[in-house]
């Protein structure tokens, strides 16, 4: 499975904000644009490379997801980072925002893992912000990460599309409410 979490920043580029971490076959991507023009333009060329899912976070919503969908003729699978209200009103609050959490539920089921690989930490810097990513095999140690990136002073964090309204709360609850949760699911 290939998989793309893409990022709206107000100046940074793939070129210059992006990584590819590949585990057993998997491939995932997570880079940074500025505005909907470069969004189309890495989701087709993501379509051209065979990825099948994007997240998109940042300045998204469901008109824009849907734009990125037809730009890439409905090739891809196209979500986008919501807030439950309580979130959503803690997001807006932050004065920082320069380090943003994100934790992708990783493809691979936990029995097939080693437990030493079940968790990997992955980190893009840039003038604009730091983005800190965790890779987890299974919610249990999303959780984790979540709790972990809470207390490394992460400001909000975003979740892949796996996580749903209730999962993200679930993560919600284990930072205990302190920062913001998005979820893409």
């Amino acid at each position: 499975m290939k998989y793309a979490f893409i990022m709206n920043s107000r100046s940074l580029t793939p070129e210059t904000f992006s990584l590819s971490y590949e585990e057993q076959g998997n491939v995932y991507y997570f880079a940074a644009v500025h505005g909907m023009k470069m969004t189309r333009e890495l989701a087709l060329k993501l379509v051209q490379q065979e990825f099948k899912i994007i997240d998109l976070c940042g300045n998204y919503n469901a008109e824009k997801a849907a734009d990125v969908r037809n730009a890439a003729e409905g090739l891809l699978e196209v979500s986008y980072a919501k807030y439950s209200q309580e979130d959503q009103a803690r997001f807006e609050a932050l004065t920082v925002s320069d380090k943003y959490g994100i934790i992708v539920l990783g493809f691979e089921s936990a029995q097939e893992k080693d437990p030493s690989e079940s968790l990997m930490r992955l980190e893009l810097q840039s003038e604009e912000y730091n983005t800190y990513i965790a890779i987890a095999a299974t919610e249990e140690l999303a959780a984790q990460a979540a709790q972990d990136m809470a207390a490394e002073g992460i400001h909000f964090i975003e979740l892949c599309g796996y996580f749903d309204e209730e999962k993200a709360g679930e993560i919600a609850d284990a930072v205990e409410h302190k920062i913001p949760i998005g979820y893409c699911g």
